[in-house]
């Protein structure tokens, strides 16, 4: 039998994502023994095959109507459906797709001069659904066929070893209970993956941004922001998610759904500078009724400035507005997008002087981070730090069992100085913070230190990237954080190498090595709390940490004592005490390549020995002396 397929979607504009129900459909009827093909270059094909399957994803895809009345036509999907339609068999539906349907169309496309990269979704994704379903039952959406997230397949049902990458398309990942299990299935592929629906941002956990943030996830988190109810909630989640990612995400935000007037627009803005202020891109997704808007040019440019982050991190909306207008060759009329925003300035002074000149480069909180050395990426939440009692203002007790907590909560880096700088710190007392943590680690003792550590559940695991590597403690120690204060500048790795490499006559200027030593000592001054280095783009910045700037003025004896207790914030320094065993760093490096290993360890074992250096009861706890 000869079977047709047709993408309604791809014959009326072209859509870049192939469908799913057909691949599926297609893979089923092929193993059956049939020849299948897909319908691609004119209706009038259909005459040529006895039985025709036809879907759509999209109300506004045209098809003829006579095509559809066919006798032999099968028709799905929520372009013609609302809920999709009748469910597929369970044959074909758990059936691996035939990522060759659309082969040939692509090939023919491809080689007539488009971009292959116009069709990576046919080309370079393997696609399916891992669960099914959605709590929110959202009115703009038409995920409504039920009312709770359930498990559909696994993930082997629908992968393709070939294929580098996946992408799903789940309803709602999140509200699924074993949402874990999916997430194991996904990394053992090691293919990098991402969830094409998005994310639901407002069921975000602890427990789920630290896992989604620690895998491979392919291209951009994507959440959504939709409601101004949900303000409060988008807000709190936004600010977990932040402290476990460093990358911006996008957040969806429907627009000329509930009205199109100038109180959706105002709207519109609202979420748009929320967002902007916690570090997230908005994506406008514009509802079919913006068109019937007066303000319909609004909507428009507010998508288009928006919808391109290099325009939207850089420029207001105004400056946006006005740069299209500088970009018109005839300068005699106004460009739409300048006019549109002139003619609702005028008609609504007070939301354009509320919202028109803002900008997501000065209102970003997360502009700067905590950068490379540290747990987290950003600070927590002020409110759950003061429910679990780890606000710095309460570091000013002097109750024994308080110290002891700070002790082990700075060391675990549950908390950090660094989110004091944060716009949105409820905590503002720098100096006086970092002077109260310095006098109670220099009131402790090296031993009660790391029977503290020793004592804890919560360290942060050894990584190959928090190892530490150097050629000179005492540039690591001292220097980095000299030069970082005196220069009261951020620096590159190039810079840093510069100067720290005036002592060394062998070390030549603007050289690969110089780089590298400024990177590896500015590193392990960072896993110090002496320094912070955060990216811009490729490039690194190193500058002095809060920590550091009050270092910085210590006396050289009490600089001795603390260096000593904060060589135990490294990883596999605690991982050593912990296990009370030197032959720990043995376990813990062979994460590094073989070639590294003995290279690391004795920079391990350095930074051990000067720990422990003059202390006989803290040697004698370990197997053997570093020698």
């Amino acid at each position: 039998m000869k079977i047709g397929i047709l993408d309604a979607d791809l014959m009326d504009h072209g859509t870049r994502h192939p469908n799913l129900s057909l691949m599926k459909i297609s893979g089923y009827y092929k193993e059956q023994g049939h020849d299948v093909k897909l319908i691609y270059r004119s209706y009038e094909d259909v005459y040529d095959y006895d039985e025709i399957y036809i879907s759509k994803v999209f109300t506004f895809s045209d098809i003829p109507e006579w095509v559809v009345k066919l006798p032999n036509v099968h028709i799905g999907g929520t372009g013609f459906f609302p809920d999709g339609g009748q469910n597929l068999p369970d044959e074909i539906e758990h059936h691996k797709p035939d990522y060759d349907l659309y082969t040939e169309y692509v090939e023919e496309q491809i080689a007539s001069g488009k971009s292959r990269t116009h069709f990576a979704d046919y080309l370079d994704y393997s696609i399916g659904f891992t669960t099914r379903g959605c709590f929110r039952k959202c009115s703009f959406c038409v995920n409504k066929k039920y009312d709770h997230t359930f498990r559909h397949s696994k993930v082997t049902e629908f992968y393709d070893e070939n294929k580098p990458y996946i992408y799903l398309w789940d309803d709602n990942i999140l509200a699924y209970p074993k949402w874990e299990e999916v997430m194991d299935e996904l990394e053992a592929t090691g293919k990098p993956f991402q969830f094409r629906q998005g994310i639901d941002l407002r069921l975000m956990t602890d427990r789920k941004a630290y896992r989604f943030t620690h895998t491979k996830y392919h291209g951009d988190f994507i959440f959504a922001f939709d409601h101004l109810e949900d303000t409060d909630l988008i807000v709190e989640k936004v600010q977990l998610w932040k402290r476990y990612s460093s990358r911006v995400c996008k957040m969806y935000v429907i627009s000329g759904y509930d009205s199109q007037d100038e109180k959706d627009i105002e709207g519109v803005f609202f979420r748009i500078a929320t967002l902007m202020k916690y570090g997230s891109l908005p994506y406008i997704m514009r509802y079919e009724k913006y068109k019937e808007s007066p303000y319909k040019g609004m909507y428009i440019e507010l998508a288009r400035w928006c919808n391109q982050p290099n325009f939207f991190k850089k420029k207001s909306f105004r400056e946006f507005c006005l740069a299209n207008q500088e970009y018109k060759k005839n300068q005699e009329t106004n460009c739409a997008a300048y006019q549109s925003m002139l003619d609702f300035e005028e008609k609504f002074p007070d939301i354009a002087a509320k919202y028109f000149d803002l900008r997501f480069d000065q209102e970003n909180l997360y502009a700067i981070q905590y950068g490379y050395g540290r747990r987290y990426e950003n600070k927590p939440l002020c409110s759950l730090c003061k429910k679990k009692g780890m606000c710095w203002n309460n570091i000013f007790s002097e109750d024994t069992e308080n110290e002891k907590n700070f002790i082990k909560w700075y060391f675990e880096k549950e908390i950090d100085l660094q989110c004091l700088t944060y716009g949105n710190s409820e905590c503002l007392d720098i100096e006086s913070i970092t002077d109260r943590l310095i006098e109670i680690l220099l009131k402790y003792s090296i031993e009660e230190i790391v029977e503290i550590i020793a004592g804890s559940d919560n360290l942060e695991e050894v990584s190959k990237d928090n190892i530490p590597q150097y050629s000179d403690l005492n540039d690591a120690f001292f220097e980095v954080n000299r030069i970082l204060v005196d220069s009261d500048a951020s620096m590159s790795f190039e810079e840093l190498g510069y100067y720290l490499g005036q002592k060394h006559d062998n070390m030549k200027e603007g050289t690969v090595a110089q780089k590298k030593y400024g990177e590896n000592h500015a590193k392990l001054a960072a896993l110090l709390d002496l320094a912070c280095i955060s990216k811009n783009g490729n490039k690194s910045h190193i500058y002095t940490s809060v920590f550091g700037r009050r270092f910085y003025l210590l006396d050289e004896d009490k600089k001795k004592q603390l260096i000593k207790k904060l060589c135990l914030r490294i990883p596999i320094i605690q991982s050593v005490f912990k296990a009370g065993s030197i032959s720990k760093i043995y376990e813990e490096i062979k994460i590094l390549s073989t070639s590294t290993q003995n290279r690391r360890r004795s920079n391990v074992e350095n930074v051990l020995r000067s720990i422990i250096e003059g202390n006989s009861e803290l040697s004698a706890k370990n197997e053997h002396d570093c020698e």
